[in-house]
């Protein structure tokens, strides 16, 4: 600015030097203003200095380059609170840059020609409640005042960055679609209904170096992003004021400052605003909107109405994610809270019309989508566009550009990076706002669960059952994550109504029971998540895909218990479904083809997802249902399955029941077996191979009578046993706890299957090039002290896999588990199941060909 001799802007720089104390009155009256409200009215306790140069008025009346700001002011009604009325701080455009704005916006340089209420708006945004120093302009303090110390004053310094205006739009009549019940709790839909919506006062933003140095972006580049017309020179301090420049500062007057600017400052809009102001964002903004209502705005009624006036606000509401109230000029209604109001902005990244278009054909324009091949935004689930909103939103403050390059800003669902080019974003569509900032985005960036291993979900209508229960599990921050890769089966809405699981458009509920029956109930979270889980399987390193030869287990997410798939020869099951090839009355005709179903890759694009492979499965039925728990189940547990089948002849399991319900060791009222109070290890002699143990001779406690045979249709009543309550007795009930290993002190952390071994890690190899596992102890008995097991050891070896026990007082091995101190020749399993265990809710199955000796150390 050209220095002009003994002018009033002069004459009060001059006198700075005796001034000093009214800096100090000038901060003190930004807290006077809590007690004083919204009043106009200076307090009585506020006097300023009579060697004060004059009001704000007075000093730009002066000045006499502000004659159109000035008749502006008068006219939109300013000139009281100018000439002292109120303690202000005002931005100063001189009558060049008022002219140059008049003629370029409104096509006269006629102040006069234009609407009270439009200067009302346009003069009020250059003047700020409160009178703001340069140092309270460059860090604003709102909380520790004045006072604040060099610490405290480099916390979020420059981030208090807004500040209210007088500018403020009329009060207006809308006819909102929905509205909040406070009956029913939720947003209703209205019809006829019209409301009075009331528009708090603007904020002006002030971005000084400090903001940048404090986010550590360069402050040229990401302010000259928004305002490339601006020259950003603040190398010693100061501030710009949304676009303008200040030409001089801290002019000081009796009722606040004055800053000429050399601008005047176009009215920042909303974001909503800026959204409904240009058709490229319509489409976007009805998206949005759709999750709006109108509830009673109280402040706004309580403090402007007037006992004649209810206002209401438009708020919104996602069930999966904050959304912001990008349509409030405030983020908060109290105006006492100065900290919230100057800070809290919002930032939203919209693509335009054409960017939704293009995303839709490329991604569920696809064949075999099941949507419409044409852009339906309509046809696709409400789900998937939250995610797409969702990828589109930060909440926690006003962004620029280097914090988006850098990764800084998380998606409000997930809180996975939102990563967007964000040179491709137009100019015309970075747009600073009273209460955030716009990137209009000409390419729509989809969130991660799109193109992650969830991708399928929202890409395929058929998978939408899957995806509510996606969306309830609240899985998707995991499986979006790069960290690990995953495998995930996806089944098709056909096979879920198969299995009685539906979804009911009417409730917007997930049900359990016969499709369209009233009668069905809803599907709980914790069962959608077990759905979830079962269905996916997360790898170490690389993500390879499912082999289509040979066997392989893999271990899924399920929280609740194990439970595995089995891939063999390309066609998959799991272990829920895997154990009901365990045959008994009613469950004869069931064979190994039953229990698999084919499975065929979804590729993203021709390639992998991006944290791993996905896969349909049973494509040519349509039925087939891994399920995530034995809920649905005829049997969960083995234990009462075997006892309600302890009749049944030609059972893998009907010796081992028979043998227990001998041992005196079932409870038959509660179909359970005493000692066994957790989940375990179950190994299971087959019937046949207790058979012929006990007609050889060599079961223990188990005696035949003379001339039985296995095939005797009275078998077990045939037997010898020792007698209720007897010493003998009590023997024959350890050595079944032989039997049966507790999960919780089991040192391996899966089921024995062919190949666990290697898949936990093991290395530990016998003399004779076996892997083993450590010890694993039986139910103990804790009756006595030290308590007593026997300790289980497994051997795999060439495709086969075995048991050998060890059996010894527990400390007798604890120190040389490679040296035990008695070997047992090793029991094989059962090779007719592949090695793979049965799973229940008790524990796993796996049967033996033969029994094993008395190895409980009874002495």
């Amino acid at each position: 600015m050209n220095k002009r001799a003994e002018t009033p802007f002069r004459l009060a720089a001059n006198r700075c030097s005796r001034v000093g104390v009214l800096v100090r009155l000038c901060a003190l009256a930004v807290m006077l203003t809590l007690f004083v409200g919204c009043s106009d009215e200076v307090p009585e306790h506020y006097r300023e200095p009579e060697w004060l140069a004059g009001s704000i008025w007075q000093i730009l009346e002066q000045e006499g380059d502000y004659t159109l700001f000035l008749q502006g002011a008068e006219r939109a009604d300013f000139r009281r609170i100018m000439e002292g009325k109120s303690i202000l701080t005002v931005m100063a455009p001189d009558d060049a840059a008022m002219r140059d704005y008049l003629r370029e916006h409104y096509g006269t340089d006629a102040v006069e020609s234009l609407p009270v209420s439009e200067l009302k708006r346009l003069i009020g945004f250059h003047i700020l409640y409160y009178p703001f120093s340069r140092t309270m302009l460059e860090n604003f303090r709102p909380i520790e005042g004045d006072g604040a110390t060099d610490e405290e004053q480099m916390v979020n310094a420059g981030l208090y960055y807004k500040f209210r205006t007088r500018s403020q739009d009329a009060p207006e009549k809308v006819q909102p679609e929905r509205m909040w019940s406070s009956a029913l709790e939720m947003p209703v839909d209205t019809s006829g209904v019209t409301v009075d919506v009331y528009h708090q006062e603007r904020f002006i933003p002030v971005f000084s170096p400090n903001m940048f140095i404090t986010k550590r972006i360069d402050a040229a580049r990401n302010y000259n992003y928004f305002f490339p017309h601006t020259e950003w020179n603040l190398t010693d301090g100061g501030f710009n004021v949304a676009d303008a420049q200040v030409k001089e500062y801290e002019i000081i007057a009796k009722n606040g400052y004055v800053y000429p600017v050399d601008r005047v400052i176009t009215p920042l809009l909303t974001i909503h605003d800026e959204l409904a102001g240009n058709e490229q964002y319509s489409l976007y903004l009805s998206l949005y909107d759709a999750y709006g209502y109108y509830d009673l705005d109280e402040t706004a009624t309580e403090t402007y109405g007037g006992g004649k006036v209810t206002y209401y606000k438009r708020h919104y509401l996602n069930p999966s994610f904050r959304m912001p109230d990008i349509d409030s000029e405030w983020p908060v209604a109290n105006y006492a809270s100065m900290d919230l109001l100057s800070k809290n902005a919002f930032s939203i990244f919209a693509p335009t019309n054409a960017a939704f278009d293009e995303f839709y054909r490329s991604y569920w324009g696809d064949e075999g989508t099941g949507y419409p091949s044409e852009v339906c935004y309509d046809s696709i689930s409400g789900d998937a566009i939250s995610k797409l909103l969702s990828n589109s939103i930060y909440a926690d403050g006003v962004v620029f550009p280097d914090e988006i390059t850098r990764g800084d800003v998380q998606n409000e669902a997930e809180h996975t990076v939102i990563r967007f080019d964000v040179d491709n974003v137009p100019q015309t569509g970075r747009r600073m706002c009273s209460n955030g900032v716009l990137y209009g985005q000409t390419i729509l960036t989809p969130p991660a669960v799109f193109g992650s291993v969830t991708g399928p979900a929202y890409k395929y209508k058929h998978y939408s059952i899957f995806l509510k229960m996606l969306t309830a599990s609240n899985m998707d921050q995991t499986l979006t994550s790069d960290a690990v890769n995953f495998v995930m089966l996806y089944p098709q809405n056909s096979q879920f109504e198969a299995n009685n699981v539906w979804y009911d458009p009417e409730t917007d509920k997930l049900k359990s029971g016969v499709p369209g029956t009233t009668t069905s109930s809803n599907l709980g979270s914790a069962a959608q998540s077990r759905y979830v889980n079962a269905h996916i399987v997360g790898l170490p390193g690389d993500a390879h895909p499912l082999p289509t030869t040979g066997l392989r287990v893999f271990r899924t997410l399920s929280t609740d218990y194990k439970l595995y798939w089995y891939v063999k020869d390309g066609r998959i099951t799991n272990s829920l479904k895997y154990s009901t090839l365990i045959r008994y009355a009613g469950n004869m005709e069931v064979e190994k083809e039953d229990v698999y179903t084919d499975f065929h890759e979804l590729t993203f694009r021709g390639d992998r997802w991006t944290n791993g492979h996905c896969y349909e499965y049973d494509t040519q039925r349509g039925t087939f249902l891994l399920e995530g728990s034995n809920e649905n189940a005829l049997y969960a547990k083995f234990i009462p399955m075997a006892y309600m089948h302890r009749n049944d002849e030609g059972t893998l399991f009907q010796g081992f029941i028979q043998l227990l319900l001998l041992a005196d060791m079932i409870d038959e009222q509660a179909q359970t077996m005493n000692y066994m109070t957790e989940n375990c290890i179950m190994l299971v002699p087959t019937t046949e191979a207790i058979k012929r143990a006990i007609v050889e001779g060599y079961m223990p406690y188990v005696k035949p009578t003379e001339g039985l045979t296995a095939d005797d249709g009275d078998f077990w009543s045939k037997v010898i046993v020792p007698e209720d309550g007897s010493e003998e007795q009590n023997r024959f009930q350890h050595y079944m706890l032989e039997y049966f290993y507790p999960e919780s002190t089991a040192p391996i952390t899966e089921y024995p299957y062919h190949g666990f071994l290697a898949d936990s890690g093991e290395d530990k190899n016998n003399r004779s090039g076996f892997l083993q596992s450590d010890f694993i102890p039986s139910i103990a008995d804790i009756s006595v002290t030290p308590s007593k097991s026997v300790f289980l050891r497994i051997y795999e070896n060439d495709g086969e896999e075995h048991f050998m026990y060890s059996h010894s007082m527990s400390a007798h091995v604890a120190g040389n588990d490679d040296e035990p101190s008695t070997l047992v020749q090793p029991v094989p399993f059962v090779g007719d199941y592949d090695y793979l265990p049965f799973v229940f809710d008790d524990g796993c199955v796996q049967f033996l060909t033969d029994i094993f000796p008395d190895c409980w150390p009874h002495q």
